[in-house]
């Protein structure tokens, strides 16, 4: 990267792609927060579900830590919505944006989760009451 382009302005990039990303798959209400200084840099909700989402965006492999996935999950236990970490990294199995990667993972398990797929059993949950 150049002398004009930082790291946290690599990461608000990020997070504007991974909002974008959500918005485009339908979710109906996505939120960037304000200064990226929360537990949560997006809040992303759909009929009732609820992410509160930690982006982590590197070159190589992002860090996350300790004190961070607790606010996380703190944060969104205290709002009844689900702590999620989205990576965006170079090359992944995830959702592509030319040379990097969107992936999402529920904490604390770090279950990798699609938020297409989650957005699905939502609609038939929805649907069979």
């Amino acid at each position: 990267m150049g002398s004009k382009y930082s790291w946290s302005k690599f990461g608000r990039e990020a997070e504007y792609v991974v909002a974008l990303y959500l918005k485009s798959m339908g979710w109906d209400d996505v939120r960037l927060s304000k200064g990226s200084r929360g537990p949560a840099d997006i809040t992303a909700t759909c009929k009732n579900v609820k992410w509160f989402i930690q982006v982590k965006a590197s070159g190589g492999v992002p860090r996350l830590k300790s004190y961070e996935v607790n606010r996380l999950m703190e944060f969104a236990a205290s709002k009844n919505g689900l702590p999620v970490v989205s990576t965006y990294q170079p090359f992944g199995s995830g959702f592509n944006t030319g040379n990097y990667s969107i992936l999402f993972y529920l904490l604390d398990s770090w279950q990798a989760i699609d938020p297409v797929e989650a957005l699905g059993r939502q609609e038939r949950t929805f649907s069979q009451l």
